[in-house]
């Protein structure tokens, strides 16, 4: 895979009580009860979970939307960005418990702290995020050099993925060390170039939408948190959850996932139920990453409330699941399915956009966009010349200018052999102008399909 493409080419109030009947993923288990408490910033004291804040998660650097007070360094710096949090009772350290379900005009005394477990998840700490500007990770290799690696990496996961969907379909248990060790080699080589992964998956055939949708969403994950600067640990998360965002279906009947038509409700209804199936499956095997299970309960939530289960709203939503329902409807978008032809990624990118605000947070989608660009790797597109390209690597500094791949003549004719052009180079080439994308074209325009040309 990708011999050819060697071969060619040169080259993201005051203080309330409340316990609430509800079902929840934080914590990595489902509580019944959530019992909370406001406080002012310079009431908190270490042991205590902090589980919102007075304004959005996403205009600050904490990337986790709950983490645990460890140290009075952790208050200071909260300090910065909020006067008031929420603090989650249960989820506190047992020696702050007592103190905060005293009154409101008792005095909060804390005793001893207990001794700290020999491993705790610290919350991810991003200061690029309270802007939600990118900060990409350098350019380790050359697309060229970075492709057999990817290659290699994505057909392991192919396997895994697989392995793994047949066993759950067989009543197996799931195997999340598996996914863990299968994901990294993907995060590793998107860290070093993720436009490898991005070709590969667009000239990948997608055998079977459950496992093909899994793993490109494991790949798209990982990527995006790439652009926002996330650390390795988060890449790990993201790219876990994206292979788990959808194992429940694999609980459903292939005869409804298959289905070529309009859902009734009932089918729809059932469809749904996917979801309570992948929590099952997850918390059954024991694992409790909290960050992954969130991501999976909440991926299809959307940003009006018009999403499930729980119809949550803006910064409601987990700044993780927000980023997976990008992901997951952008995958789903450009795969084929029975009922519908795929969207090119050109035209998935603009669904998006026009949706963000609605079904999708503005921010997180204009930096889906720069991380993947307006004509993402791997996308069929017509110069201005009249020939046809396919995009094979981003230019970071101008989106709109990419490195392609000539496939065709001025007159749409097939060249015998393929030509590597960099966009960003072409000024004064044709009519004393730059060579531009003039629009994005479906995958098959021309008789041209990526998947056939380069497999």
């Amino acid at each position: 895979m990708g011999s050819m493409f060697a071969d060619a080419t040169a080259r993201t109030a005051g203080t309330a009580m409340a316990a609430t009947a509800a079902s929840t993923a934080r914590g990595g288990h489902q509580r019944m009860w959530i019992e909370e408490r406001e406080l002012q910033v310079g009431e908190l004291r270490p042991g205590m979970y902090v589980s919102r804040l007075d304004r959005d998660w996403l205009g600050t650097p904490y990337l986790l939307e709950g983490f645990l007070i460890e140290s009075p360094a952790d208050i200071a710096e909260l300090a910065k960005y909020c006067a008031k949090v929420t603090v989650d009772v249960i989820k506190s350290e047992s020696f702050v418990r007592a103190a905060l379900r005293k009154p409101a005009a008792a005095p909060m005394v804390v005793g001893d702290p207990e001794p700290a477990p020999a491993k705790r998840r610290k919350p991810y700490v991003i200061p690029e995020l309270a802007t939600l500007t990118a900060n990409p990770r350098p350019i380790l290799s050359r697309v060229q050099d970075e492709v057999p690696r990817a290659s290699q990496a994505l057909e392991s996961v192919d396997r895994a993925a697989g392995g793994i969907i047949a066993e759950l379909r067989n009543g197996g248990r799931l195997d999340v060390e598996a996914v863990e060790e299968a994901v990294t080699p993907v995060v590793d080589s998107i860290v070093r170039n993720p436009d490898a992964f991005f070709w590969l998956e667009a000239l990948r055939q997608h055998d079977g939408y459950t496992y093909s949708h899994a793993v490109n969403c494991c790949g798209f994950m990982a990527a995006f948190g790439r652009h926002l600067g996330f650390p390795d640990e988060a890449l790990h998360d993201l790219a876990t959850a994206g292979l788990l965002l959808d194992i429940g279906k694999t609980a459903l009947p292939e005869s409804l996932l298959e289905h070529d038509g309009a859902l009734s409700a009932e089918e729809l209804e059932l469809l749904r139920s996917h979801l309570g199936h992948s929590l099952r499956l997850y918390d059954a095997s024991g694992a409790s990453n909290s960050v992954v299970r969130e991501m999976i309960l909440t991926h299809h939530e959307r940003e009006d409330g018009s999403g499930y289960p729980a119809g949550l709203t803006g910064s409601q939503i987990p700044l993780f699941g927000r980023i997976a329902a990008i992901v997951d409807s952008f995958d789903a978008m450009t795969s084929p399915r029975p009922y519908r032809e795929p969207l090119s990624r050109y035209e998935a990118m603009q669904a998006l956009y026009r949706q963000r605000g609605a079904s999708y947070q503005s921010d997180l989608v204009e930096q889906f966009v720069q991380c993947l660009g307006v004509y993402p790797t791997g996308s069929l597109v017509e110069l201005s010349t009249g020939e046809v390209a396919i995009v094979v690597e981003q230019n970071p500094v101008r989106r709109l200018f990419p490195q392609v791949m000539l496939l065709t003549d001025v007159d749409k004719q097939r060249r015998e052999a393929f030509e590597p052009l960099d966009l960003r180079d072409t000024w004064g080439a044709h009519d004393n102008r730059q060579i531009s994308i003039r629009k994005g074209l479906k995958p098959g325009s021309y008789g041209l399909d990526p998947k056939e040309l380069y497999l």
